[in-house]
């Protein structure tokens, strides 16, 4: 038990595990916070012009899946290309309100404004025309950690399952803590 306190201790105190632990701390409260930024606008708040988006429907399967993060950036209507993947906010027929994340299929100008036209990958009709002011984003980049956590986080029995792991784990480092302080007074006195 006294080789494991030491070893434990010796780990705790590298500089290592430090740099790994505040750059792991960092990592959760910047997601957290941009999660909550994206909820609390209604996706209508960008950090730095980056967005962060989820894959709820099959329209683009053979590209992302359900539950698939996505992280899109405000580019140019001219930086947008036949081929590129867009999230835009639908604002005609059975897409109105909707954010969409569908791959460019034409592009063309209309009396000096850009206008789209987007296609789910699966579906078998191509989206209504949108305009640039319509774009949130393009999508620049699909995470792959975050997408698993999603995935998971969207299963309720692992759900449960990671949040008692989190509750037990913080029990325990709150509880030895504890005894390490008492046990520091004792030591003291």
């Amino acid at each position: 038990m006294e080789k494991i306190r030491l070893i434990r201790k010796i780990i705790e105190e590298s500089i290592a595990y430090k740099i790994l632990r505040s750059i792991l701390y960092a990592f959760v409260a910047l997601l957290l916070i941009v999660i909550i930024v994206q909820r609390a606008s209604n996706n209508n708040l960008s950090i730095g012009g980056f967005r962060v988006f989820m894959i709820v429907s099959e329209s683009m399967k053979d590209e992302y899946d359900i539950g698939d993060i996505l992280i899109s950036r405000s580019v140019e209507d001219k930086d947008i290309n036949i081929g590129d993947n867009v999230t835009y906010l639908g604002k005609e027929k059975e897409l109105k309100g909707l954010i969409i994340t569908h791959k460019v299929i034409r592009k063309y100008e209309q009396n000096g404004e850009t206008v789209f036209v987007t296609k789910g990958l699966a579906n078998q009709v191509e989206d209504p025309e949108i305009k640039y002011s319509q774009i949130y984003g393009k999508v620049i980049y699909k995470t792959c950690i975050l997408s698993f956590i999603a995935k998971l986080m969207n299963n309720k029995l692992t759900y449960y399952i990671l949040f008692t792991m989190i509750a037990l784990i913080m029990s325990i480092e709150i509880t030895s803590a504890i005894f390490e302080s008492r046990r520091e007074k004792e030591e003291d006195d």
